[in-house]
């Protein structure tokens, strides 16, 4: 009797604290002293203001304006791909098709990934990551978006770089009924309507605005989507996103097949 009796104080106390996750972010500006182990420990939505230099690297229209990296572009009712450079590509009138193919390679020699090395260089990871990985750039215009999606890393780090704000959709796994999940994932949960999806209604979720040199890092267990807020001049949001697995997660996210796209 008193097994079952802190049996079920043990569920009640799980419950309370996973009501909790589902409503509360931690927001920091940045400092160096911060125990970045302590707080990504905490399992919770972190944003950080005023990312250094060093983090954030040189993924901005300026850095990468004059660059002649060749793109491969896949565009047309026929999906059609061909090739370009990345100035023509960024002088192309948005919105424009992504060139997702290409974007690897375009991490690389923008060296994203020694940007985000610095990051766990000076302790933004827990004993049990693996080395860091190479982050995702995007550049992305009105009405473009990443659609819904579960983040199955221990850690996705979204970055905003340059341009326009970010906005983010972004909810715990336990405000979605994980019966139907997949109706919305890979959607534009900002024009999903009861007509769409007749339980959209009933979804908790939580907007972030994430200005350039801002960051938001969502653990897993957490559904997100982005989108380029509108701005009077119609500015491009420049951002990246990477991950931080221990070697459970990078086999699970392996076996999901998860991909970031653009659409």
């Amino acid at each position: 009797m008193l097994f079952l009796f802190f049996l079920i104080i043990g569920l009640c106390a799980l419950a309370y604290r996973g009501a909790i996750h589902e409503f509360q972010i931690l927001q920091k500006d940045y400092d160096e002293e911060h125990n970045w182990s302590e707080l990504l420990g905490e399992e919770l939505p972190l944003v950080v203001r005023g990312l250094p230099k060093s983090w954030l690297g040189g993924w901005t229209a300026k850095h990468t304006g004059k660059k002649t990296w060749l793109l491969h572009v896949r565009t047309g009712p026929n999906n059609k791909k061909f090739k370009t450079t990345w100035t023509n590509w960024l002088s192309t009138p948005a919105p424009r098709p992504f060139p997702e193919e290409s974007m690897k390679e375009i991490a690389a020699v923008s060296r994203l990934d020694h940007a985000f090395s610095n990051w766990t260089a000076d302790g933004f990871r827990r004993w049990s990551y693996l080395p860091p990985g190479l982050p995702s750039p995007f550049v992305l215009s009105e009405p473009q978006y990443i659609g819904v999606q579960k983040a199955t890393a221990e850690q996705t780090i979204i970055t905003a770089t340059d341009g326009a704000p970010l906005e983010l959709w972004i909810a715990h796994e336990g405000a979605i009924p994980a019966n139907v999940a997949d109706d919305l994932a890979g959607k534009d949960p900002w024009t999903q309507t009861t007509a769409d999806i007749p339980w959209i209604g009933e979804v908790k979720y939580v907007e972030i605005k994430l200005r350039p040199g801002n960051t938001v890092v969502l653990p897993k267990h957490w559904w997100w989507s982005i989108r380029p807020a509108a701005t009077k001049e119609q500015q491009e949001a420049w951002f990246w996103v990477s991950t931080l697995h221990t070697p459970v997660s990078w086999i699970a996210t392996k076996l999901k097949g998860t991909e970031i796209r653009a659409t």
